[in-house]
């Protein structure tokens, strides 16, 4: 890592991102959280070519998080790239006592999942039979079709949520991980509601 402790020109945060061969892993974004004041995610920086990260100008006598930067909701999309991986370890503390203090991390260490690895499936009318004995043009039916977490801590993933007016023209396509198992969903009205789950075949 580049310079001195008595170089840096205020406290900083630094470390790198590898796979198990320790090779380099580039772009992988990296989060910076403050455990004192709680804030999520105060500073995002991408690892350089060389898998290194560096948090800059940070305030002494506190105590921070470095995570694997771990959103997946619809806003974080640019950050992807290396969902697929399992991280050892995915969050490490670190804490600045002094203001040009540098502290340097042990490395993250990624590997692919294969688990994670993406098949494409296809739903239709049919996989949800309460909507048979519904009338969908007179009420309005909400239909929500999510997987379930795969990883404590994370929330489900939605993969369908919307108004149903013909159950015989619906047709929902999904691409799922090949661990996944089953199917959640959930079915409801101003005066129903129905929850169940289709199993997924292996393979």
């Amino acid at each position: 890592m580049a310079g001195s402790a008595g170089a840096v020109a205020a406290a900083s945060i630094e470390g790198v991102v590898t796979d198990p061969a320790e090779t380099p892993l580039y772009k992988v974004a990296v989060c910076l959280k403050s455990i004192d004041t709680g804030d999520d995610c105060a500073k995002v920086r991408f690892t350089d070519q060389k898998g290194q990260y560096r948090f800059n100008g940070l305030k002494p006598d506190m105590s921070y998080s470095v995570e694997i930067f771990a959103d997946t909701s619809a806003a974080a999309r640019k950050f992807e790239q290396y969902r697929t991986y399992v991280w050892e370890p995915r969050q490490r503390a670190a804490g600045v006592a002094g203001k040009n203090e540098s502290v340097e991390l042990q490395p993250f260490v990624g590997k692919f999942n294969f688990s994670n690895f993406q098949r494409v499936i296809t739903l239709t009318g049919a996989d949800f039979p309460e909507l048979s004995g519904i009338d969908l043009q007179s009420d309005y039916v909400a239909l929500k079709v999510f997987l379930p977490s795969l990883r404590e801590g994370e929330p489900p993933e939605t993969i369908f949520l919307g108004r149903v007016t013909d159950a015989g023209q619906l047709v929902i396509s999904a691409s799922l991980p090949l661990a996944a198992r089953e199917i959640s969903y959930e079915i409801y009205s101003a005066s129903l509601s129905f929850t169940g789950s289709i199993p997924v075949a292996e393979g």
